[in-house]
């Protein structure tokens, strides 16, 4: 009897232990979701064409697109399986089954997760740059891979339970179309980064931000951090740290900054008719929203292109 009283008690303890182990790892994505105040969204994932939109629920039951992604489904016979689910647990780095490493993964259907390119080890300076070029095609294990800034994006700004629906149409894409993917030249050493990791460390990085600098002498850095409290305690009057926060978070956030005097949000940007009076862009970037928001701060004002503001 004493014996068999001890082996409960070791069983109960490793089982304490286990519900312990799992409680720590849980995200803070996954809390308190019954107070969560971000808005609530619908994501779709197009398996046929590997492309996602992502709408806003209204409060008047209308949906708003807000974003586009190209993405990877499963490979021939990996398919990712068609049907309505909802996001569950989130992870910074999640191995995956065949020993690589998913960063921001989303789970949304038992072993099917939202996550970006596979990494050869939890370090961002690993990426499986071939598979990255392979975003816009089927590749992955049954899983939806995405490039690092809209993987993040959906585990920043989906809550638990948010629903995902998997559907195949080769015929039509949504709102705001199949965004182009990126492509790393094989030659490139900055390879192996995610060119969208905002990473300080990010090789990438030093080209786009010299890019990017060009309108910082404009930017209202104060106004900004005023605005807000959130990253007037995370970054105070940084200048460099608000004006990189912007262009990574506050766009797609649809915060306000100031340009020279002008107020600027997302919100108000006419990005159809951006992308309808210039081909290029169109070709470029399709209706992504923020990518054509980007483009017109950063380079379509300098160009002296038109944009309209609602």
């Amino acid at each position: 009897m004493k014996i068999f009283k001890a082996s409960i008690i070791s069983l109960v303890s490793f089982v304490c232990l286990i519900m312990l182990f799992s409680a720590v790892n849980v995200s803070a994505a996954e809390l308190n979701t019954a107070d969560d105040t971000r808005p609530d969204y619908i994501i779709y994932v197009n398996k046929a064409l590997n492309c996602i939109t992502i709408r806003q629920q209204n409060e008047d039951g209308t949906l708003t697109a807000v974003k586009a992604m190209v993405c990877s489904c499963g490979r021939e016979g990996h398919d990712t399986p068609e049907g309505s689910f909802e996001t569950s647990n989130y992870y910074e780095w999640c191995l995956m089954v065949d020993g690589t490493y998913g960063r921001y993964a989303v789970r949304f259907n038992k072993s099917i997760l939202f996550h970006s390119v596979p990494y050869l080890s939890a370090s961002p300076d690993t990426l499986e740059w071939e598979e990255y070029n392979k975003l816009g095609e089927g590749a992955s294990l049954g899983c939806v891979r995405v490039s690092v800034e809209d993987a993040k994006w959906i585990y920043d700004n989906c809550k638990r339970g948010t629903t995902v629906v998997v559907y195949s149409d080769s015929e039509e894409q949504l709102e705001l179309g199949k965004p182009t993917a990126i492509k790393i030249p094989e030659d490139s050493p900055c390879r192996n980064w995610d060119p969208t990791d905002i990473d300080s460390n990010n090789p990438w990085l030093a080209d786009t931000y010299a890019s990017i600098g060009g309108r910082m002498h404009e930017f209202d850095y104060i106004d900004y951090a005023d605005r807000y409290s959130d990253l007037k305690a995370a970054f105070g009057y940084d200048r460099d740290a608000l004006y990189e926060h912007y262009f990574a978070y506050g766009i797609n956030e649809g915060r306000i900054a100031n340009f020279g005097g002008t107020e600027v949000t997302i919100d108000k940007f006419d990005y159809i008719d951006y992308a309808d009076r210039y081909s290029d862009l169109e070709a470029a970037f399709g209706y992504d929203r923020g990518e054509l928001y980007k483009h017109y701060l950063i380079y379509g004002i300098n160009e002296g292109r038109i944009a309209n503001f609602y």
